[in-house]
Formats: structure tokens, sequence, C-alpha cells
């Protein structure tokens, strides 16, 4: 059975690193990442399907991809957005 799912992503010059994995037996969680760093999570529960059932199994791990799938067209449509960035000051502070 697959425990999850990585992709590479890029959208407007951002690359863009969603993980969607098992948490807890009935648990997903997926993550998306820029340069290391946590900019959006998102985590459902499904309390009702058991890994240990006989037929749910494959049912959970559609949810599993749907999720990862809906996290992907959020980053596209532009409602994930990677963490502004800083603007550096450019050249030595002046004393007055």
């Amino acid at each position: 059975m697959v425990s999850g799912f990585n992709t590479e992503v890029e959208f407007e010059g951002t690359c863009f690193h969603i993980q969607t994995e098992v948490r807890k037996e009935a648990d997903i969680e997926t993550a998306v990442y820029v340069k290391g760093a946590v900019v959006h999570s998102f985590k459902t529960s499904h309390p009702d399907l058991s890994l240990t059932q006989v037929g749910t199994g494959q049912q959970f791990m559609q949810l599993l991809e749907e999720q990862h799938r809906q996290v992907i067209a959020q980053i596209r449509s532009g409602e994930i957005k990677p963490p502004p960035v800083s603007e550096a000051v450019s050249g030595p502070l002046e004393k007055s």
C-alpha cells in the first residue's frame, strides 16, 4: 500500500513541494513546502475508515490522492502562495 504522495509543482516562478501522507490510522496530512519551509498544511480525519478493515484500504487511498490533488489545484489557482520575500537593504546604512 502507498503511504503517501510527493509532487513538485512550479507556479509563477516558485517551486512548491507537496507531501501528503497517512499520519495516524485514519488521518491524512498534506504539507506544502517552499525552500524547505512549510507554507501550508491541511489535515483531515476519517474515523469511519480503518486501514485494517477489508475493503476500506482502497477507499482511504482514494481520499489520500484526492486531498493531494486538491492542494495542487489550490496552488495552481493561486490560493496557496509562497511567503513574501523580505526586501533586502541595499548598500550600507548611513549615519546622520
